[in-house]
């Protein structure tokens, strides 16, 4: 697997120097580490769970439950014929009651809030939980669940992901290697973007033969609480999350000229092309 470069801490002008004008991604170590909802899981998840659920608004937002079968893994159900997982409207701190009762199931299923606005759900934790890197009005959004895999997708803005609780992977590919993730149906996917049909835990080598040719371009980031990941727009990257309670805050931004704010049928399009 290949290295991502790694900066500690970096303040806003090392950021926009060293990281953001080079469009590749790095590791942020300890960028989160002074947030109070990190402090507070520092003597175990239970003191995150807390924090984060006393400052709940009682705001609804979307929550996805995967059933014990499917190991976590976000993805199509038989057939391709819908999904594998139910969506709901629900209460962050429902969410996080319902973490706590599956922590104590031999096999669990898997639930997340997925990409809610810090704004709406968590508003006292705003003030608190700035991220100096960026301009203020680039908003936050939170993701609090227990194991869930995402499969390798791409974003079509800049990201920044910051782990609160938790541990998560990161497995990241070049944009170019559209063709070698066997991505599916552009219209129908379980993210915004397209995903991988790549089981990462158990590759299809006689279906998928081109994924080898993926792996050799592969880098693989593990971030701790406290630390944050930059994804630049249109680098693949594949996330799992581990521990029986974690929370992630991220920051998607665009700047006007970037290629992400073209169509996804028009950025799909180039990725091809650029890939031959």
């Amino acid at each position: 697997m290949n290295s991502v470069p790694e900066w500690r801490a970096p303040d806003r002008a090392t950021f926009e120097r060293e990281v953001l004008a080079h469009d590749r991604p790095a590791v942020l170590r300890g960028v989160a580490g002074h947030w109070p909802a990190v402090q507070a899981g520092q003597a175990g998840p239970q003191g995150a769970a807390a924090y984060i659920a006393r400052h709940d608004s009682g705001a609804l937002v979307d929550a996805i439950l995967i059933p014990p079968a499917e190991h976590g893994r976000l993805f199509y159900a038989p057939g391709m014929e819908g999904f594998n997982f139910l969506r709901n409207r629900v209460t962050v701190s429902s969410v996080i009651e319902q973490v706590a009762r599956y922590s104590h199931f031999a096999s669990a299923p898997s639930v997340a809030v997925q990409s809610a606005l810090m704004r709406e759900c968590v508003p006292g934790l705003l003030e608190s939980h700035r991220l100096p890197l960026l301009d203020a009005a680039v908003e936050p959004r939170i993701w609090v669940g227990n194991h869930v895999i995402t499969p390798a997708h791409f974003d079509q803005s800049h990201n920044i992901a910051c782990v609160v609780s938790g541990r998560r992977r990161f497995t990241l590919f070049p944009p170019e290697q559209l063709d070698n993730l066997y991505i599916g149906p552009l219209d129908f996917a379980p993210t915004p973007t397209p995903i991988s049909l790549v089981d990462f835990h158990a590759p299809d080598f006689e279906r998928f033969p081109r994924f080898r040719a993926a792996l050799e371009t592969a880098c693989v980031v593990d971030l701790e609480p406290g630390d944050a990941l930059y994804i630049p727009t249109l680098w693949w990257h594949h996330v799992e999350s581990f521990g029986v309670f974690n929370v992630l805050v991220n920051y998607w931004w665009r700047t006007p000229d970037h290629p992400g704010a073209r169509s996804l049928e028009s950025v799909v399009t180039a990725l091809r092309r650029g890939s031959r």
